[in-house]
């Protein structure tokens, strides 16, 4: 069962809230245009559906904007697979279980309002090239970024913020080819449970991510169940961490001392 807060009762209410296996869910962007405020909002949404659907829930995600000009859809089009996320098709009712945005939905939209903060921008042009970010920034690097933060708190995706994301999706996707090259063994069942308790309580993607880098540092898991467990958690924070995973890894060189 997945809880989340209702922001217009302060209620923690249980989803799906109305009919048992399918959620509708509304996103809505901050302003009538693509910004990366309006990337977390879909990115909140990517989270719920990933998780729901992880316990067969399915969810029918739609962007509540009928009036996004052609020139904003193409960008949704073209940018949003950058960030893993799925481009939702227009809503075509005002009707959803829940509603994901900065601002309250309209009074008469019943559902659950999951409330998030905005995103403050010091890389520009984030979302304004065909791979996603400018210069040839890894997207996912600023996925990174807003998972490490509670969707109720604000944001500041710095270049700095972002160079330091990069590091770590770098590191990490470098050690799972290595441990893929180790025997499977099952995730730690008390990890498991953890992010599954995480995940019911408010969608808590930090607290994944805080496992992740437990899970690395500790000198007590096989290699084998390091990368089951990074496998398991990138099912819902979607960051291609084991995209190496099939590469020949390659053991650096001891310096000779």
């Amino acid at each position: 069962m997945l809880h989340v807060t209702d922001a217009r009762t302060l209620r923690r209410t249980a989803l799906p809230a109305a009919r048992r296996g399918i959620l509708t869910l509304h996103i809505h962007l901050a302003q009538p245009a693509l910004d990366v405020t309006g990337v977390r909002a879909l990115l909140v949404a990517d989270v719920l559906q990933r998780t729901l659907e992880s316990h067969g829930v399915q969810v029918l995600p739609a962007l509540a904007a009928p009036d996004l000009p052609p020139d904003q859809r193409a960008l949704l089009r073209r940018v949003l697979p950058g960030f893993g996320i799925h481009p939702p098709e227009a809503a075509t009712c005002a009707a959803a279980d829940a509603h994901i945005g900065t601002d309250p939905p309209p009074t008469a939209s019943p559902g659950v309002w999951i409330r998030l903060e905005r995103v403050r921008l010091g890389a520009p042009a984030l979302w304004a090239t065909e791979a996603g970010t400018a210069d040839g920034a890894d997207p996912l690097a600023a996925r990174l970024a807003l998972l490490a933060r509670s969707r109720t708190q604000p944001v500041d995706l710095s270049d700095h913020a972002l160079a330091d994301c990069t590091r770590v999706l770098h590191r990490w996707r470098s050690r799972v080819a290595e441990w893929a090259c180790s025997p499977s063994r099952p995730a730690p069942a008390d990890v498991t449970r953890t992010a599954q308790e995480a995940l019911a309580d408010d969608l808590s993607t930090p607290t994944l991510l805080e496992l992740l880098h437990r899970v690395e540092a500790t000198n007590t898991l096989p290699d084998g169940a390091k990368f089951e467990t990074f496998a398991l958690l990138d099912r819902i924070l979607a960051l291609e961490l084991t995209r190496d995973g099939g590469r020949v890894w390659t053991p650096k060189k001891r310096a000779a001392g």
